[in-house]
């Protein structure tokens, strides 16, 4: 089911899925990010151990092994402020430009009359022209829970003492919070796999300027037949990355460019939105910038083309295990302005790069509570329940561009 409505959709299954591909659990598959990513219309975490199950009583030093992670895409997470109470997004799109009867010679010209003066008539300066505004909507949201259960006598015979039992409850409280950091990291890797995904969809197999093909047009340009695996060859890596980081900044400064390139335009209002090298987001495959980086532009190389984007290394999209490669259903908006949902899996290889205005992408939570319940008397134990209400909005009416090494 589509979170694309006002109802709220329960997704703690399908980020469990997510999560799990991240952390190699489980390999590559498809997940429907269309359930939980909201477009415009005219992950949870690993499955807990048994721990708290198979306490045993005290037996010498005891060790505390816990450091707390964060998220990844931290700049796809919105504010409240910014996208929480979101419900709907205006834009103004150009009408076309008039002739200026102030320069018309004579100034109301009127050929039926004789000499041709114009006199007695006037410019109707009160014409109704109304601004072509674009509304697009953004509804639903997702919700998802965790808890974890806290037994009293048991707690009482597993520590020596206070600092111990106060090291064991930080934590139980970080490796919570280290949970809800894995599924905000699932939850962004989802919406990234969505954009890729929903790219490839729109282009329907056609030729699109969102979906740059690197090597296709570095052969075109140089008559050169490389391929995804002979690029990596000594003679054939160096030329061809240089070729592919200039081309990259390129479309960065042209994401700069007032203009409809690399974005959905619907109901033929075109905005012309453009997008400063601030509020560009650039996210790069690991293993051709790391090797980049190392191998062609070790010593001259600055990244004072990209200096002011926000620019991520991502060591793999989806599943750890496949890192290039990502499988989605997605969720996208027609140039009709309606929602599409694909009827199947889109899958994506050798995925080098994806880059997005800021607005064209991102989550945030609505709803984020622990709630601790009363002692249980008869089992001696109490429950700590989480709650967790994310939106999660793609918008390809603002610019995107899909890098592919193909």
């Amino acid at each position: 089911m589509s979170v694309n409505t006002v109802n709220f959709q329960q997704i703690g299954q399908l980020m469990t899925n997510i999560v799990a591909q991240a952390g190699g659990k489980n390999a590559l598959a498809n997940i429907n990010t269309k359930d939980f990513t909201s477009v415009a219309q005219v992950g949870l975490s690993l499955p807990l151990d048994s721990v708290l199950n198979a306490l045993t009583g005290v037996i010498g030093r005891t060790v505390f092994a816990i450091r707390p992670y964060s998220a990844r895409f931290k700049g796809l997470e919105k504010s409240l402020f910014t996208w929480g109470a979101y419900m709907r997004k205006l834009s103004i799109a150009d009408t076309d430009w008039e002739d200026d009867p102030a320069y018309s010679y004579p100034v109301t010209y009127d050929a039926t009359q004789n000499p041709p003066t114009g006199d007695g008539l006037s410019v109707d300066q009160w014409k109704i022209k109304k601004p072509n505004i674009l509304q697009t909507v953004f509804t639903g949201s997702s919700v998802y829970q965790d808890y974890m259960t806290i037994t009293k006598k048991q707690l009482q015979t597993a520590f020596q003492n206070e600092t111990e039992f106060g090291s064991f409850v930080n934590l139980l409280m970080t490796g919570f919070s280290n949970k809800l950091e894995r599924s905000k990291d699932g939850m962004a890797r989802g919406l990234v796999a969505n954009m890729i995904t929903s790219l490839v969809a729109e282009a329907g197999g056609n030729s699109s300027p969102r979906v740059v093909k690197l090597l296709t047009e570095y052969n075109a340009e140089t008559g050169s037949t490389l391929t995804a695996q002979d690029v990596y060859l000594p003679e054939n890596f160096g030329p061809f990355m240089k070729w592919a980081y200039a081309r990259i900044a390129q479309i960065s400064s042209l994401m700069e460019e007032s203009s409809v390139m690399y974005q959905t335009v619907i109901n033929n209002k075109p905005v012309f939105r453009h997008t400063e090298a601030a509020r560009q987001k650039v996210y790069l495959f690991a293993k051709q910038k790391f090797a980049m980086e190392a191998r062609v532009l070790a010593d001259t190389y600055h990244d004072n083309y990209l200096t002011r984007a926000d620019v991520e290394t991502v060591n793999f999209w989806q599943s750890i295990q496949t890192p290039g490669s990502v499988t989605a259903t997605p969720a996208y908006t027609s140039a009709a302005g309606a929602l599409v949902e694909a009827a199947q899996p889109v899958t994506v290889n050798n995925v080098f790069g994806i880059m997005f205005d800021e607005d064209a992408a991102g989550y945030s939570y609505t709803d984020q509570e622990y709630v601790s319940t009363p002692i249980n008397a008869g089992g001696l134990y109490y429950d700590i329940w989480l709650h967790a209400r994310p939106r999660v909005f793609m918008d390809n009416t603002e610019k995107m561009v899909l890098l592919l090494l193909e």
